[in-house]
């Protein structure tokens, strides 16, 4: 900001306001405000929002010695940002660092800071991000931090998260019923159903790669609940949550039971990944699993926003009779992460039959292994450059759908094949569509960017109705700039 130059509104504003403004930065942005000019220079050391994170700070492409230093660094440039704060009042405190062995002390010293404001929020996240699975963590020599009893006795707290801590036992806390949000991951944990029943506040519940479980039901008024690979120690899981609003599972299929769900759920995840994909004959356990997939679905079909994984739209066909068997669903914009590889076929034709209201679809593609070639696989006579010619249509297609989105988009065959079978229109074919957005995913090189265009050139031809808008990546941070794509005899312009 040039003093010289003309103020602007954000001049005018006075100090208290410019700092309730980027307390709503993350930590990151909010310290690259102290380079705007001289007036901002502190500003930003009274943002009630003290965030250090790691990954903020230190390149995890550096060399082992160079690491090392960004690390001690990092941990340096905290130290001395809290002591500069001492007097300022911090509401929500973040502490996130891998390999924390070495910092005991430091992390110690950050905690009772945080303990002694009596912050609402606290995140203390000590995992690695090299971990993907609950067998990536050695117990016994990963986890090495410790809550301390402060933390406990913390009657401030509102929202907590912890990571990769030992011997962490929630109800140890001073007072549950203060909580509204609980995010725990990548440890033991235990007596999850006594600390549900004392956190009568609670509204947001997240449990990732957690083991030692020993519930079998999930009781209370949350209105979002996650669970990312946790390992169970039965096969059957049940929940009672009439007020959920939002409700994510990543992990193996088993049976998942809904006691009772709120009919006017607002979004259902599913991730099956986990399970990966199955040879060309399904085995009686892949037809259980599509079975236990449907009866999930048919619990959760209201649903407004449902998205659902490739092993999913894999192992949903296998099911006796999945016509019979899968109610409809009310899902108003259905989201695919798929392959696109024949197995996954019939599971989206599935979904598009009883989907009746939908109004936006769209695809989050997962890019196929570099084996895969969609011009010569097939799966059960079903080949991908003929599959979506044949004249099927859904009542979805024709009366409700408006809206398309792709994303990871590149113009390869698979990828035209389904998209030129949702955008024909004529009788019996689509009729409502009216927008089609195709994202490019970063890092394509110009060759293949031309072939992206061409390919949204091709889809604007065979439609009369939909409007094609290809959306390039214009930086790292995932901001993109709309292209519409010309329809034949139209002239060319940016959105």
């Amino acid at each position: 900001m040039d003093s010289s130059a003309q103020p602007d509104r954000f001049s005018n504003l006075p100090d208290v306001l410019l700092v309730l403004i980027i307390s709503c930065l993350p930590f990151k942005d909010c310290i690259k405000t102290s380079v705007l000019s001289k007036r901002w220079r502190y500003l930003c050391l009274q943002t009630t929002n003290v965030s250090f994170k790691e990954s903020d700070f230190v390149n995890p492409t550096l060399d082992e010695t160079s690491w090392i230093s960004a690390r001690h660094a990092f941990i340096d440039y905290a130290c001395r940002w809290v002591d500069r704060i001492q007097d300022q009042d911090v509401e929500s405190f973040e502490i996130s660092i891998s390999r924390p062995s070495i910092y005991m002390s430091v992390i110690e010293s950050l905690i009772a800071f945080a303990v002694g404001k009596q912050v609402k929020k606290l995140v203390l996240d000590f995992s690695k991000p090299i971990w993907k699975t609950t067998r990536d963590v050695h117990e016994y020599l990963d986890l090495t931090v410790e809550v301390p009893e402060s933390v406990y006795n913390l009657t401030s707290l509102e929202s907590l998260t912890v990571n990769a801590c030992k011997m962490f036992d929630p109800l140890r806390f001073k007072d549950l019923g203060i909580f509204k949000s609980l995010s725990l991951g990548y440890m033991r944990l235990e007596n999850v159903e006594s600390l549900l029943s004392k956190a009568s506040r609670l509204e947001s519940l997240s449990i990732n790669e957690c083991w030692g479980l020993d519930f079998k039901k999930i009781v209370g008024n949350m209105r979002e609940v996650a669970f990312k690979n946790c390992d169970f120690p039965l096969m059957s899981f049940s929940f009672d949550l009439p007020k959920v609003d939002i409700f994510k599972y990543s992990g193996h299929i088993f049976c998942l039971d809904f006691e009772k769900e709120n009919m006017e759920i607002k979004e259902v995840y599913l991730d099956f990944g986990v399970e990966g994909e199955y040879e060309d004959e399904p085995t009686e356990s892949h037809i259980a699993q599509g079975e236990i997939v449907c009866n999930l679905l048919n619990e959760l079909r209201s649903a407004k926003t449902l998205t659902v994984c490739p092993y999913l739209l894999q192992v949903i066909q296998e099911c006796h009779d999945p016509d019979f068997m899968l109610r409809d669903l009310e899902a108003q914009h259905l989201v695919l992460r798929t392959k696109l590889h024949p197995k996954e076929f019939m599971g989206i034709r599935i979904l598009f039959d009883k989907c009746l209201v939908l109004q936006t679809l769209t695809f989050d593609y997962v890019p196929p292994n570099p084996s895969f070639c969609s011009e010569t696989i097939s799966y059960r006579g079903i080949y991908p450059q003929t599959h979506w010619l044949q004249n099927i249509s859904y009542k979805c297609l024709i009366k409700t759908l408006k809206a398309v989105v792709f994303k990871k988009f590149t113009g390869s065959l698979d990828q035209l094949h389904m998209l030129n079978f949702l955008v024909r229109t004529g009788s019996g074919w689509v009729r409502s569509l009216e927008r089609v957005d195709l994202y490019m995913p970063n890092g394509l090189e110009k060759d293949e960017m031309r072939v992206a265009r061409e390919g949204a050139t091709m889809l604007q031809r065979k439609t009369n109705l939909a409007r094609i808008i290809l959306h390039s990546p214009c930086d790292a941070n995932g901001d993109t700039r709309p292209i519409r794509i010309p329809k034949p005899n139209a002239k060319y312009h940016h959105d």
